[in-house]
């Protein structure tokens, strides 16, 4: 039927309006008016017409009731900022989640220890909205885990919206042996591996709820790290990047250290008395990438450091002097390269080419990305621009300064210095780990020559 044609033809190439008016023609004939009345709905959702999705839902029975959760979440979010209905996606996700087969327990919010209960191999953790869970290795004991463990773990997890989670520990956790890592199988801890002492814990976080992240890039990684390099891995699956949806945020880690909370409650398993992340330069002695700071002398610091050590654990930023293109060199150098692939969305053997990661970090490894992808042009529009240094240093060596002309200016500095070390790091190194770290990061890099560039930074005049 030609207006059939005409209406998916409208549709696909984004005129709303002009779908519509062939769609209202196929309304009168029945066969052809569920699908008219779903290209009628969706073109309002298209053009962000939220109260008219709920209207024709409301008016049509009710029959496209998901899409209409969504236009009210959308609503939400523009009245207030602040949305209080979950998307379907997350209302389904919550309503699917799996509870222990045998505890009998409410939450306590003065002992946090008391909301943690093993079941054979997976520990759970309740929490006000349901139940969090690991899925932990065979010689995992709960009634062997360090109270510190626990709590800090809680807190890592909890804290942004219950501050009672920040607790005294009972008594002092003897610090461990050995260095963990918790490793994401990107760029920046794969840099971070190999700047670590050898014996180094691989902890991967396996995300064990369906979602876009897609983990066949991460496991090849894996699988090549063990049996070819050697290396110590340990992967724990588990659904604790849902805690963030009981308060309307994405999926994620609830803090910059959540994602290592599996290594946090097997430190006395394995002897763990360093924990290391792959933050980097844009992270550490730079906010957000954009502006130079004294991160040593940071609430954060001070703050995190401190309570991890009360844990009997030592902070490591092994790379915090390592910019994003510097863990790409170290991992060229590393010769780890065809084995590793930041993107979150690829299929084992490479990336999206569409997302971020993409292009700031397979781009300039000489891997295809599209410039013109939707998400990549939403990141380089953004003021601030995001991780504000790397991005500059990628567009300058892919040639792509014309994507940001407003930025011009910043293109009259060379980032040359931008992949070596910048050796001030040192500085928040404990000294357990700091020879070897050092030793290590100056078989790739660089110093930074003095005086360092870096320490210039306000790409945005914050």
């Amino acid at each position: 039927m030609i207006q059939r044609f005409l209406m998916r033809r409208a549709y696909n190439s984004g005129k709303w309006r002009k779908s519509r008016e062939y769609a209202n023609k196929l309304m009168k004939f029945p066969k052809e008016r569920e699908f008219a009345r779903s290209v009628v709905i969706r073109s309002y959702w298209n053009e962000g017409q939220y109260e008219k999705v709920l209207e024709l839902n409301l008016l049509w029975g009710h029959s496209f009731h998901e899409l209409s959760d969504r236009a009210r979440y959308m609503l939400a979010i523009q009245d207030s900022k602040k949305p209080n209905v979950y998307t379907p996606k997350i209302k389904s996700l919550h309503a699917n989640q799996p509870q222990p087969k045998t505890a009998q327990m409410q939450w306590n919010p003065n002992n946090m220890v008391e909301n943690f209960y093993q079941e054979d191999q997976r520990l759970w953790m309740i929490h006000p909205n349901g139940w969090t869970h690991w899925d932990m290795p065979p010689e995992f004991s709960l009634a062997e885990t360090h109270p510190a463990l626990l709590i800090l773990t809680a807190e890592v997890l909890l804290s942004p919206w219950i501050p009672s989670t920040q607790q005294t520990f009972p008594f002092p956790r003897t610090k461990g042996w050995r260095a963990a890592l918790a490793f994401s199988a990107g760029t920046d801890s794969t840099a971070a591996s190999f700047v670590l002492p050898d014996d180094t814990i691989h902890g991967y976080h396996r995300r064990n709820f369906h979602s876009i992240l897609d983990h066949r890039n991460a496991t090849r990684l894996l699988n090549h790290l063990e049996t070819t390099k050697n290396k110590s891995i340990v992967d724990v699956s588990s659904n604790h990047e849902l805690l963030r949806t009981y308060h309307y945020k994405q999926i994620g880690f609830s803090t910059d250290f959540a994602s290592a909370s599996h290594l946090i409650l097997l430190a006395d398993t394995y002897d763990i008395g360093g924990l290391a992340f792959g933050m980097v330069l844009d992270n550490t002695w730079l906010m957000k990438g954009r502006k130079f700071r004294d991160f040593p002398n940071t609430r954060y610091f001070k703050y995190w450091r401190q309570r991890f050590l009360d844990a009997g654990i030592d902070l490591l930023f092994p790379i915090g002097g390592v910019s994003e293109a510097g863990a790409m060199k170290i991992c060229e150098v590393a010769g780890i390269v065809p084995h590793m692939n930041s993107c979150l969305r690829g299929n084992g053997k490479g990336g999206c080419g569409k997302c971020w990661k993409c292009f700031h970090k397979n781009g300039p490894l000489g891997r295809p990305f599209d410039i013109n992808a939707k998400e990549i042009q939403v990141f380089l529009q953004r003021r601030p621009l995001p991780t504000a240094t790397h991005a500059l240093w990628a567009l300058q060596q892919l040639n792509l300064e014309t994507q940001v002309p407003d930025l011009e200016h910043l293109f009259e500095q060379d980032f040359h210095w931008w992949t070596a070390f910048y050796p001030p790091a040192v500085e928040i190194l404990p000294e357990q780990w700091r020879q070897d770290i050092r030793e290590k990061i100056g078989m790739y890099l660089d110093d930074m020559d003095e005086p360092f560039a870096v320490e210039s930074i306000n790409h945005f005049g914050e």
